[in-house]
């Protein structure tokens, strides 16, 4: 079969591939100059002109025509839109000459800048009631406008933009600019700058009007962060809204300001607030899925009430399963004051643990009450702890010193407080620090089978060095009093390894050892953890791109009994993928503990903080 193509179909095809060679030559001619060009005109800067001028009056000259009558109006309006760019970079003297060019058509600015205008006298004046407010002050003395700088309108809108900002920050709802000009004078040397702003009367909170809900009054009250008649301030009224909607009682919250009250007799101004508030579903799920080389294969399914009765409490149920540590935790809040930061809290919690040489299940059930206040979390608790395990000893002769299988019964008083500061991204923050710390111990006269006092603290820290530079470390201690380290629960001794400790071990593969046989030829080494704890990590990472990041670390640390130090250490490589949920990190760790050495493959996901 032979397809005729017609003559005009030929002709045609030439045309397009012409135009699509001219669209590519454009492109790049587009790419590689500093020229505007559009299908009919192109706009050249001719003069020794900085990059900030040359965007300035591309900016002031608009967007490109792209017909024959808009390339007429471009062409008449472009002197003027320039002059009036190089006005507000402060060059009222300079020189321009257009030159219009046809076939193709071409518009070329040849500028000459001379000398620009210099400031001469700044007079910016406060009056009202925020003439003596300290952050007003404090505004004026960081002004970026000094006598003999060259003149900038963009510097000058900036400080009428602020001072009309911070006005509505912190409550001057009447203000108002009374006068701003600039003044060119002496042949256009020198320039006189006027700002004149009254900010009339600074408003105070008035009444919060919440709509009718099904809480106690009482609670809602404790979230407000402000008392009736306090200066008005934008940070208190945005907290009012961030405490309501942490409680996650509502599915919506929405705060607005309501009419203004004026008492000029008594020189009293002030603003109530509404809030309308609506409520969130009863019954909230979550289900997840994840892997890490510690845990391997995970499953988690979430139960949260959020709000089950008028007193504001609320329950969280979550179970986690995963071959090495299922668990399931039950925990039942009751607000004594403030529904976030003044709790009774009533915690179950049931737990198995699979370590490389034992295997315990322990249960809990806590009471406790949980503070929080300037970024410190405190909680004091106690807790009935019942635990069971089985050591992997020999099954002929096993060790005679250690039970093959334990079990043991604490109440264990305690406190546990912490604090988190992060800067930047909570998945990727570019700073941070974390610390924790427990205290906690158990009495043989007060209803425990054992006595043992502990105490343990960890600490995370990032800082970036510079763009694309960052450092991660990180370092727990931690020790251990007690008589019998057999009878203490594995759950509450040390152990070390693992993604989150010394990588280039295998998770809780470090800590003392006994051996699992009476017979010393039959007889392997048990781990059965240690009760002093010392473990450190640096790490630093290179931003490769927005998503991927390598890094470069080194752990190490021991854990033994009094009076033994048994360290270990490894260093490695990885590579992070910053996913919408976490990092995602591959690392590669060499650990060395005296003669074995060897290779370990890390998997987890999660921020650091």
């Amino acid at each position: 079969m032979v397809l005729n193509i017609p003559h005009y179909l030929k002709t045609l095809s030439k045309i397009f591939n012409l135009k699509i060679k001219m669209l590519v030559v454009s492109f790049l001619f587009l790419f590689f100059t500093n020229v505007a060009l559009a299908s009919n005109l192109k706009v050249t800067l001719d003069g020794e002109l900085s990059k900030a001028v040359e965007k300035n009056i591309h900016s002031y000259l608009g967007t490109l025509p792209t017909s024959d009558l808009e390339r007429s109006a471009f062409i008449y309006s472009a002197k003027d839109n320039a002059f009036k760019a190089l006005n507000s970079l402060g060059y009222y003297q300079a020189d321009i000459r257009v030159v219009v060019e046809k076939d193709p058509w071409k518009l070329i600015l040849i500028i000459t800048l001379n000398e620009p205008t210099l400031l001469d006298n700044i007079n910016i004046n406060i009056t009202g009631a925020a003439q003596n407010d300290p952050v007003f002050i404090a505004l004026l003395n960081d002004i970026d406008i000094h006598h003999g700088d060259k003149l900038h309108h963009g510097k000058y809108e900036t400080v009428k933009s602020d001072l009309l900002s911070l006005a509505l920050q912190r409550g001057y709802f009447d203000g108002s600019l009374v006068d701003s000009n600039i003044t060119i004078k002496q042949g256009y040397h020198y320039a006189n700058i006027t700002i004149t702003y009254n900010s009339g009367p600074r408003y105070r909170f008035g009444e919060v009007n919440f709509n009718d809900f099904d809480l106690k009054p009482q609670l809602l009250t404790s979230m407000i962060p402000f008392k009736k008649g306090d200066f008005y301030n934008t940070h208190d009224f945005h907290k009012l809204q961030q405490q309501l909607q942490s409680t996650q009682y509502f599915g919506n919250v929405q705060a607005v300001p309501a009419q203004k009250i004026e008492d000029k007799v008594n020189d009293n101004y002030s603003i109530p607030i509404n809030v309308t508030l609506t409520p969130a579903k009863s019954h909230q799920f979550d289900f997840g899925v994840g892997y890490a080389t510690d845990t391997k294969f995970r499953l988690s399914v979430g139960w949260r009430t959020p709000l089950i009765n008028k007193y504001g409490h609320f329950q969280e149920t979550k179970i986690e399963y995963s071959p090495k540590n299922p668990t399931g935790n039950f925990i039942y809040s009751i607000p004594l004051g403030h529904p976030t930061e003044d709790l009774l809290q009533v915690k179950v919690t049931v737990e198995n643990d699979e370590y490389p040489d034992l295997k315990s299940k322990f249960y809990s059930a806590q009471i406790g009450r949980v503070l929080s206040k300037d970024n410190w979390n405190r909680q004091f608790y106690t807790r009935l702890h019942q635990e069971a395990w089985r050591y992997n000893l020999d099954e002929v002769e096993p060790n005679i010193d250690w039970s093959k299988e334990d079990n043991v019964q604490y109440i264990i008083p305690g406190i546990i407080w912490s604090r988190t500061i992060r800067g930047g991204s909570a998945l990727d923050p570019s700073s941070g620090f974390r610390q924790i710390y427990n205290i906690e111990g158990a009495h043989l006269k007060a209803g425990s089978d054992n006595s043992f006092f502990r105490i343990h603290g960890r600490w995370n820290y990032i800082t970036t060095l510079k763009p694309k530079h960052r450092l991660v470390t990180r370092a727990e201690l931690g020790a251990i009093y007690i008589d019998r380290d057999a009878e203490l629960a594995p759950s509450l001794r040390f152990y070390a390894g693992g993604d989150q400790s010394i990588r280039g071990f295998a998770y809780q593969s470090i800590g003392s050892t006994v051996p699992s046989s009476s017979d010393p030829e039959n007889s392997v080494q048990v781990v059965v953890g240690g009760t002093r704890l010392m473990v450190a990590s640096i790490e630093y990472q290179y931003y490769l791109t927005n998503k991927w990041r390598m890094a470069l670390f080194s752990d190490g640390g021991s854990v033994a009994n009094k009076g033994e130090f048994n360290p270990v250490y490894s260093f490695g490589t990885g590579l992070h993928y910053l996913s919408p949920v976490g990092a995602v990190k591959f690392d590669f760790a060499y650990g060395i503990d005296d003669d074995e050495k060897g290779w370990r493959v890390h998997i987890s996901l999660g921020a650091e903080l």
